[in-house]
C-alpha cells in the first residue's frame, strides 16, 4: 500500500507520462505564470492525447521566460492581450489574483477562446453574474467556461456523494461538517491572500472549497448564514490596503430551507490542537491534518417485518478530498435498529471503508483513467470532453452554480461584518 501511494504520486504529480498528442489537440495559453499550473494544468496535459500548453504570458517578461524554459512551453508572449489574440490558442488558463479573473475570462471569451478558470470565478457575485450570463455565452458554439472546483471530478468525491444521496438505505442530510486549513506560515505576511484590492482572505480562498462542500453536500442551497466567526490578521501591515476587511480564518454555519444544517471552517494560518498533547505546548506550532468532510444522516426506515421496525441512521466521513490522488478514504458508519412499537429489540454497528481513485468496475463513466490520475487530470479530462462535445462524465460546474457559490461567499462575508470583495472596473 505504501509502495502504491508512491507510485500514485510520482506518476500523478512529479512524472505523468507524455501521450502523442493528436493533430486536433486543444492549445493552450497560461495568463500568469502561476505556481499552480504546473499541478493543475501542465502536469495532467503532460499525459493528455488532446492537449498541448503551447504559451505563457507574465507581466514580468523576464519571468514568464524563465518559466516556459523549465515547463518546456515553446511560446512567450509579453502581454497579456498578445496571448488572446494568438490565433494559434484554443483555450485559456487563468491563475491569476482573484481580483483580475473576471476581467481576463470576460476578454478570453471575448477572444472566442475557452476558458479554464481558477476558483473563485470572481471577486463577487454580481460579477458572476455578468460573467456567466454574458450573452457570449449563452450563442450557438460558444466558448467553453468552467470554474475549476478541481476535487469534485474525482470518483473518490462522487462516490462519497453517492453514500449520501444515492444509497436507499441512506436518509436525508440533517447536519455537515467540512474542515480544510493551511498550517501557520505557509502564506508569508508578503502573500497575496492578504490583499483586499486583490479580493483575498480565507473565504475567497479554502473558504470556496468549503462552501463548495456544503452545497454539494445539501444537494441545495444555503438560504441563510446562521453565524459567522472569523479570525483576522493577528498585526495588519500598513502598506496592505485595508487590512482590517481581511479574514485569517472563517468558522460559518448555514441552514436550508428544509432544515439541513453545516458549518465550515477554512484556515489559512492554523496552528495547535495536536493529538495527545497538552495544547499550551502546541498552540503555537503549525497545525497538521488532513481536510475532511463530516456528514450526520437522519435515521431512515428501510424495512417493516411483522410489526418491527428495521431503521438505519447513517454518518460518512471524507478524509483529504481536496488531493484524493494521494490518499482519501471515505468511512460510513451504519446504526441499524430493530424496534418493536417503542422498545429496542436490537441494535448494531456497521462500518464499511471505500476508496476510489478511479471510477469502480462496471460504471458506465468508466473508460480509459488510471489510478494515478489526480483530481486535475480528471477535471482536464472533462474540460477536453465539453470542448470536443463528447458526453464524458457527466460531472461539470455549470455557469449557474459558479453564480450560486459566488452569492453564497458574498452571503458569508455581509453576515461577518466584512465587506464583499472589490470587482474590476471593466465594463461589459
Amino acid at each position: 500500500m505504501f509502495f502504491t501511494g508512491l507510485y500514485r504520486i510520482y506518476t500523478g504529480f512529479i512524472s505523468p507520462p507524455k501521450a502523442r498528442k493528436q493533430d486536433d489537440a486543444i492549445r493552450f495559453g497560461l495568463l500568469g505564470a502561476s505556481n499552480i499550473a504546473p499541478f493543475s494544468l501542465i502536469g495532467p496535459a503532460k499525459s493528455h492525447s488532446e492537449v498541448v500548453v503551447a504559451a505563457v504570458a507574465a507581466r514580468d517578461r523576464s519571468r514568464a521566460e524563465t518559466y516556459a524554459k523549465k515547463h518546456g512551453i515553446p511560446i512567450v508572449h509579453f502581454t497579456y492581450e498578445d496571448l488572446l489574440q494568438d490565433p494559434s490558442i484554443d483555450a485559456i488558463y487563468i491563475a491569476l489574483p482573484n481580483s483580475l479573473h473576471y476581467e481576463w475570462a470576460l476578454r478570453s471569451i471575448r477572444a472566442g477562446k475557452h476558458v479554464l478558470l481558477e476558483k473563485p470565478s470572481c471577486s463577487n457575485a454580481e460579477e458572476a453574474r455578468a460573467l456567466f450570463n454574458h450573452p457570449l455565452l449563452k450563442a450557438k458554439g460558444a466558448p467553453v467556461l468552467l470554474e475549476a472546483f478541481h476535487y469534485r471530478f474525482h470518483p473518490a468525491w462522487q462516490t462519497f456523494l453517492a453514500r449520501i444521496h444515492d444509497d436507499p438505505e441512506a436518509g436525508q442530510v440533517r447536519n455537515a461538517f467540512v474542515q480544510q486549513y493551511l498550517p501557520k506560515g505557509f502564506c508569508p505576511d508578503d502573500d497575496i491572500r492578504w490583499r483586499f484590492d486583490l479580493a483575498g482572505g480565507a473565504m475567497m480562498d479554502f473558504g470556496t472549497y468549503t462552501v463548495n462542500c456544503l452545497r454539494q453536500i445539501f444537494n441545495q442551497e444555503p438560504t441563510e448564514v446562521l453565524e459567522v466567526k472569523f479570525r483576522g490578521l493577528p498585526a495588519p501591515l500598513p502598506d496592505l490596503p485595508e487590512a482590517g476587511q481581511i479574514d485569517q480564518a472563517m468558522n460559518a454555519s448555514y441552514r436550508t430551507a428544509d432544515g439541513k444544517f453545516g458549518t465550515l471552517v477554512a484556515d489559512l494560518s492554523a496552528s495547535g490542537e495536536w493529538p495527545m498533547l497538552p495544547s499550551s505546548w502546541t498552540q503555537s506550532l503549525p497545525r497538521l491534518g488532513w481536510p475532511k468532510c463530516e456528514v450526520e444522516l437522519e435515521e431512515c426506515a428501510i424495512e417493516n417485518m411483522d410489526g418491527r421496525v428495521h431503521s438505519v441512521k447513517r454518518n460518512v466521513t471524507m478524509w483529504n478530498h481536496l488531493a484524493p490522488s494521494l490518499y482519501h478514504r471515505v468511512d460510513v458508519e451504519d446504526t441499524h435498529t430493530i424496534r418493536l412499537g417503542d422498545r429496542v429489540v436490537k441494535s448494531w454497528k456497521e462500518f464499511k471503508k471505500e476508496k476510489a481513485y478511479k471510477w469502480l468496475s462496471g460504471d458506465v463513466r468508466a473508460n480509459d483513467e488510471q489510478d494515478w490520475w489526480t483530481s486535475y487530470r480528471y477535471q482536464l479530462n472533462e474540460f477536453v470532453n465539453k470542448v470536443k462535445g463528447r458526453e464524458g462524465s457527466g460531472v461539470w460546474v455549470d455557469g449557474d452554480d459558479s453564480i450560486r457559490q459566488m452569492e453564497a461567499v458574498d452571503e458569508t462575508y455581509r453576515k461577518a461584518g466584512l465587506q464583499v470583495r472589490p470587482g474590476s472596473d471593466l465594463k461589459l
